[in-house]
């Protein structure tokens, strides 16, 4: 028997509790084309056609094409932030801070790869067209957060400033996970953790 706990498990990332059946049909729709052909490479009557609604009944929802992939944008960021911030959050100190961050964004890329790749695909364009609450929330400022988390103690003259660690980090985790996406690299992307934990904690402390 499915109860409410069941059915919110297995909404994708990219779906909110509170979406309407057909709302929930023309998002799955809506990141399956943009995934397979990218923003351009997808219409408004793409989305209806294989939602299964029609046009003025995708319009009840969404006044365009790019207010639809802005929605997803905005609604995968803070669930990645968020999950990752959680993460941070609960750690007791720097290490298990950071086995979290990294755990969390590899796990997401196990489970929601399409969605993870429509966030990294499409930042440059709808990152700006945000609203001021999904943009105060970045992921280069998480991760910032996370390495001055470092034990001040523990850190050698001359280490990398934080900054730096932190691009380091972003940079890294994004490039894995393009890699793991055409084949580069074998999957899961939670195998990979073990060694992108020591490596961070080298550069960190």
């Amino acid at each position: 028997m499915l109860t409410y706990q069941s059915v919110t498990k297995s909404l994708p990332f990219y779906v909110r509790e509170d979406d309407a059946p057909a709302k929930r049909q023309i998002l799955r729709a809506a990141m399956k084309l943009f995934a397979e052909r990218g923003l351009d490479g997808t219409s408004i009557r793409d989305i209806a056609r294989e939602s299964g609604y029609t046009n003025p009944a995708l319009y009840k929802h969404f006044a365009s094409k790019e207010e639809l992939a802005l929605h997803l944008f905005e609604t995968c960021h803070q669930r990645l932030w968020t999950k990752c911030h959680t993460a941070i959050t609960a750690g007791a100190d720097f290490e298990d801070k950071l086995d979290g961050y990294i755990s969390a964004v590899l796990g997401l890329v196990d489970a929601h790869p399409e969605a993870m790749a429509f966030l990294s695909e499409n930042a440059r364009i709808l990152w700006p067209k945000s609203g001021a609450a999904v943009r105060q929330h970045t992921m280069i400022g998480l991760a910032r957060s996370l390495m001055r988390t470092a034990q001040r103690s523990r850190r050698k003259r001359g280490r990398i400033q934080d900054d730096v660690a932190a691009a380091s980090l972003q940079g890294t985790l994004a490039e894995m996970t393009r890699m793991l996406q055409v084949g580069v690299i074998p999957g899961p992307a939670i195998q990979w953790k073990v060694e992108l934990v020591a490596l961070f904690r080298k550069i960190a402390v």
